[in-house]
């Protein structure tokens, strides 16, 4: 746009100075001039020395923000890069050393000192935005480390240095509250959360409800024991009712006031208050003004689930299947009410409602695979086991990588070794066979461990001990401070102490989930 008017005003110079060639003469200015043109030529100089000065300042202004631009696109790239450079390092997190960090963190730093030297320009605000986020990338960085302190003044200095860069602002104080939940510093944790909620809007633009804003007020009824700290617990759910009615009533049929009707209910169960979830569930509404399927799904979960009531929870799941336009609600439910004969022992109704999943819903792979897995087991409790070898051996063919396709073989391999100990050994064989061919396809998948964990428990079936413990401290190995490195060490545990009374090689185990995981071992476990 300066260009724009820059151009605007040459071309009004130009024709201005035409226009006193004209009058004076190519040769330049005349001073013989007549008499009855003085005033005219007056005016003209006039006009040339105005229109000289405001091109004077289209110039200077023109040549600054072309400086300014310039300076913000370095920030902007420096960030960049900086963000190149931490995507890098965090790839892999266990072999970063201090001096890694350091290198990225200083690259964030020169950011920030880069955009020190801008100050009292229009671009002001974007740039201490950039810098404020660099800022928090550090406090980021510190955390990684464990070096709290440092990581708790670089967000304070957010707060302090950048009040208007918002976004910013509110993952300072997320970041402030957490660092205090791990020095259990609960009362200095929930004041911040509090501070956040009640400064920071949960609604982000075109009305949206901001997710980071909305995990909050559920996680401050968490941090209290429903036990030991009732009363406090009771506290802070009274304070999150509050927090929800109010968006509700604030924005009402929009987007947010559906998400904190759910998130409301959600704060409901935290208390084991299911009727009262229910009712508030009920009154969910989506666009059309209907209750999606999903939510009357959760409904329908919870009288199955908690209160027990099979009726109304059959109601209910039909209530899905007769109103959900949504395929994967209708097939879940579906499924429901497959488990609830299944339960209640009607195993000629229950296979029927389950094979309605498969026939009905023929895009819903994960409970087409469980609905088939369950009629498998079906046919197990009613002594038709080649019926239900057929369904294990359709599942892990069709769907080998769900949990119900990668424990088929484990269910054959049970069964056989109950009933024929030559046929165990070869479904045994083939069990692993089948593993390793999946692992041989899959072997850079993340999944991968879960295919390695099946195999492992099939070794364990089979009773080769040095096998199992082989592949489950490979797991433990590569996946320290993981779910799947903790689930090896358990099941490690629980072979050394039940199947090989190493007592020695029990305590090593407990001792080293004692040091990777504080906290997953109870005391008197680890004390026997």
């Amino acid at each position: 746009m300066k260009r724009k008017n820059n151009i605007f005003v040459r071309a009004g110079i130009i024709r201005l100075w035409r226009s006193a060639q004209y009058r004076f003469g190519s040769s330049g200015f005349r001073f013989k001039v007549e008499k009855s043109n003085s005033r005219t030529n007056f005016k003209v100089f006039y006009l040339i020395t105005i229109f000289l000065f405001v091109s004077g300042l289209f110039f200077v202004s023109s040549c600054s923000n072309q400086k300014d631009l310039s300076l913000r696109y370095k920030i902007e790239k420096n960030f960049y890069e900086s963000e190149k450079m931490r995507k890098v390092l965090s790839i892999n997190l266990k072999a970063a050393a201090p001096a890694d960090f350091k290198k990225v963190m200083q690259s964030y730093q020169e950011v920030m000192d880069l955009a020190a030297t801008q100050s009292g320009v229009p671009l002001e605000k974007d740039i201490s935005d950039i810098s404020a986020s660099a800022e928090l990338r550090i406090a980021e960085l510190y955390i990684l480390q464990k070096d709290f302190d440092s990581a708790q003044r670089s967000l304070e200095n957010v707060l302090r240095k950048y009040p208007e860069s918002k976004n910013q602002g509110k993952n300072a104080l997320l970041g402030l509250a957490q660092i205090y939940e791990k020095r259990n510093e609960k009362e200095k944790a929930v004041q911040t959360y509090h501070q956040l909620l009640d400064n920071y809007p949960a609604v982000m633009k075109k009305r949206l409800p901001d997710p980071d804003i909305f995990s909050v007020p559920n996680h401050l009824i968490q941090l209290f024991s429903p036990r030991e700290e009732k009363a406090r617990r009771e506290s802070e759910f009274e304070y999150v009712q509050k927090y929800f009615q109010n968006l509700i009533r604030t924005y009402p049929n929009t987007q947010v006031s559906f998400a904190a009707t759910l998130s409301l209910a959600r704060a409901y169960q935290f208390q084991n208050l299911w009727e009262g979830s229910i009712v508030i569930l009920e009154t969910a509404k989506d666009s059309t003004g209907q209750t999606p399927g999903s939510v009357l799904l959760q409904v329908g979960n919870i009288y199955y689930d908690y209160l027990k009531d099979e009726k109304n929870s059959l109601l209910t799941f039909y209530r899905v299947i007769d109103s959900s336009p949504d395929s994967s609600s209708k097939a879940e439910a579906q499924m429901k009410i497959g488990m609830i004969y299944l339960q209640k022992k009607d195993y000629s109704r229950a296979k029927q409602e389950l094979s309605r999943v498969k026939k009905l819903y023929p895009k819903e792979n994960r409970l087409i695979a469980t609905s088939q897995y369950l009629i498998a087991q079906i046919y197990e409790k009613t002594t038709e086991w080649e019926r239900a070898l057929n369904e294990y051996n359709w599942l892990m063919v069709n769907y080998p990588l769900t949990s119900e396709g990668l424990e088929s073989p484990l269910n054959i391999v049970a069964y056989y070794l109950k009933e024929n100990k030559v046929l165990a050994i070869e479904s045994f064989e083939k069990g692993i066979k089948h593993y390793d061919q999946l692992l041989n396809k899959y072997k850079d998948k993340p999944f991968a461990i879960l295919i390695e964990s099946q195999k492992a428990k099939l070794y364990t079936l089979q009773k080769e001990w040095d096998k199992a413990v082989s592949i489950l401290m490979k797991i433990a190995e590569k996946n320290p401070g993981t779910e799947a490195g903790l689930n090896s060490l358990l099941n490690l545990v629980r072979i050394y102490q039940q199947d090989l009374k190493d007592e020695r090689k029990y305590k090593e185990i407990l001792a080293r989930i004692e040091t990777e995981y504080p906290g997953i071992i109870p005391d008197t476990l680890f004390r026997r």
